[in-house]
């Protein structure tokens, strides 16, 4: 028997929930919103698939769910010029959050952006360990630098990404067959940065994209699937940085992180993620 809970049920949580609903990933699905309309709202629509699921909607059933899924809290607009803009914002809706899971002991995922800073704060405020605080961001990152590379006509496999879930993500091309020169990397690299941008323009924010990777995610969990996937963690050592959560290679399976992967970075990418670490240093000592 799986229990999943989302919290925050806007455009990316309640898209999760129609996923994990469709599929039947969960035994039971419980959401839940601060807005009590948009709450009922969402319950309603799922129910209203026909679909024979246990579905609730009681925030006392968090600390009951073996994953919580992390999504409420304030989303990038046009006018919000990066994920780190939202800190602020969305930094309260965080300890409301580990208010709410206190003594908890299974997995989050942590969407809410800042998604990195968040992830960090809500492992060290709730206590929860590190291997079961996951932050995502990097499935979604990878999966559009896999696209620019493909637009280019390179073979994708060994492609990786690591870093911030934003400005200072880490396209990793190194482990690709074929060499990716410099000016390319870059090109790239910017595409990345501004890949959102045209989505929460044209029609208010992501869905798709986060949504299914997040899926992914929870299944790799639920199916104890040991997959090795980009996630957000709090490092210990690892790659020589601590005091902030930052995305590496991970395993994946039923208990959360089973393993670090620590690979070979070239300069470039070395570089780059070094620039990354200690902007989330920066960014996780205001919270």
């Amino acid at each position: 028997m799986t229990s999943l809970s989302i919290m925050g049920v806007g455009k990316v949580g309640a898209e999760v929930a129609y996923l994990s609903t469709v599929t039947q990933i969960a035994d039971t699905i419980n959401i839940y919103d601060s807005v009590p309309s948009l709450l009922t709202a969402q319950k309603l629509d799922l129910l209203h698939t026909g679909i024979d699921i246990n579905l609730n909607t009681d925030p006392e059933m968090l600390t009951e769910s073996d994953i919580i899924v992390f999504s409420a809290g304030m989303p990038r607009t046009p006018d919000i010029k990066t994920r780190a803009d939202l800190l602020e914002s969305n930094l309260p809706v965080a300890r409301e959050f580990c208010r709410m899971i206190k003594n908890y002991d299974g997995i989050v995922i942590t969407i809410t952006n800042p998604m990195d800073a968040n992830n960090y704060f809500i492992q060290k405020e709730s206590g929860i360990k590190r291997e079961k605080c996951i932050g995502f961001g990097g499935q979604l990152d990878l999966a559009r630098l896999k696209y620019f590379l493909s637009k280019r006509g390179y073979d994708t496999k060994g492609a990786w990404v690591m870093g911030e879930h934003g400005e200072h993500q880490v396209p990793v091309f190194s482990g690709m067959k074929e060499e990716v020169p410099e000016n390319i990397r870059n090109e790239i690299l910017l595409e990345m940065r501004g890949a959102s941008m045209p989505v929460i323009k044209g029609k208010g924010g992501t869905v798709f994209g986060p949504a299914y990777n997040v899926f992914s995610l929870i299944k790799a969990i639920i199916n104890d699937e040991n997959k090795l996937l980009p996630c957000s963690c709090v490092l210990r050592g690892e790659y020589n940085t601590e005091g902030c959560s930052i995305c590496v290679p991970v395993r994946v399976g039923r208990n959360g992180i089973s393993e670090i992967i620590e690979c070979h970075l070239d300069s470039w990418e070395e570089e780059k993620f070094s620039c990354a670490a200690s902007h989330l240093k920066d960014l996780c000592r205001r919270v």
